[in-house]
């Protein structure tokens, strides 16, 4: 019996015109969607389409969690996917290449059976597994899947190719003129993700001292980035993306321009506030950052 084949993602805002350009190049290809929506309306227009394909599979609806893995493990946990089945994960922003996608049942399935891989990896993220009972999603924002067994294989040592595996539009649509800058979502995890998250670990390369290993690097930038949202909660700021642009659209103090010169992050948004954002680079590293004043 050929195993089902089932799409997972996971969204807060997906659009209609996202979901569809996710899903529609695949349909003919898998079984079923299970797609969580984070405090998105049963009547919102990407809901409604996600109704008419989730085929075998579910959408779920449940309330936003900054814990990413919480969210994450709702796809895993309906019931509806087997043992055995194949999961194909994607992330919002991602869209699963039809010359990929379209091998699944017939040769790659198949070929991870017989070679007992229990998670085919995609440059370093989960991206095909047999269903289990034993998976778990964990940390946040940058997940990670465990209680797979098997072997595991890196693809893209087999197709390097992006565009024939798994196509990343984060570029489109976090560039110029999408109206979500690649700094409004480091800058809205930045503050909103709770202690314990790996938010600081993004590009923690660039930021470590000479002779400092990365975990202590990260441990330096997670202690200046928990600083700076007890500062916000002192001052009675949310701990939302739109107080944050409030806050550094204004003029700041001594102690506000600390903490925004301390990270890229924040001094990212200081300048993208003040017009600037053609000038910015999403490179991660603090030798990139514009000055402040």
């Amino acid at each position: 019996m050929t195993p089902r084949l089932f799409l997972t993602s996971m969204s807060s805002d997906v659009s209609a015109e996202n979901a569809t350009e996710q899903l529609e190049p695949i349909l003919p290809y898998i079984d079923g969607g299970v797609y969580v929506l984070q405090s998105v309306s049963p009547e919102a227009p990407s809901a409604r389409y996600l109704e008419t394909v989730k085929g075998a599979g579910r959408v779920v609806h449940r309330p936003y969690t900054t814990r990413h893995w919480q969210g994450m493990n709702d796809t895993l946990f309906t019931g509806l996917i087997e043992e055995g089945d194949l999961v194909l994960w994607v992330d919002a922003l991602e869209r699963a290449a039809t010359p990929f996608v379209s091998r699944v049942k017939t040769e790659i399935g198949p070929m991870m059976t017989e070679a007992d891989v229990g998670c085919l990896f995609y440059y370093g993220k989960a991206y095909l597994f047999p269903y289990r009972e034993t998976l778990e999603y964990r940390n946040t924002p940058h997940w990670s899947l465990h209680g797979w067994g098997g072997r595991a294989i890196e693809w893209s040592q087999i197709e390097p190719d992006e565009k024939q595996v798994r196509i990343n539009a984060r570029p489109i649509k976090r560039g110029p003129g999408s109206g979500h800058h690649f700094c409004l979502h480091y800058s809205a995890y930045w503050v909103a993700q709770p202690a314990g998250s790996n938010t600081a670990a993004l590009g923690i390369e660039q930021y470590a001292r000479p002779g400092e290993d990365h975990n202590t690097a990260f441990a330096r930038r997670e202690t200046q980035r928990l600083a700076f949202r007890q500062e916000l909660r002192r001052r009675g700021v949310p701990l939302t993306l739109d107080a944050l642009k409030i806050l550094l659209a204004g003029p700041m103090d001594d102690t506000l321009t600390a903490y925004v010169r301390g990270d890229k992050v924040l001094s990212d948004l200081y300048w993208y506030l003040r017009g600037r954002a053609s000038e910015l680079r999403d490179t991660h590293s603090p030798k990139d950052a514009i000055p402040i004043p």
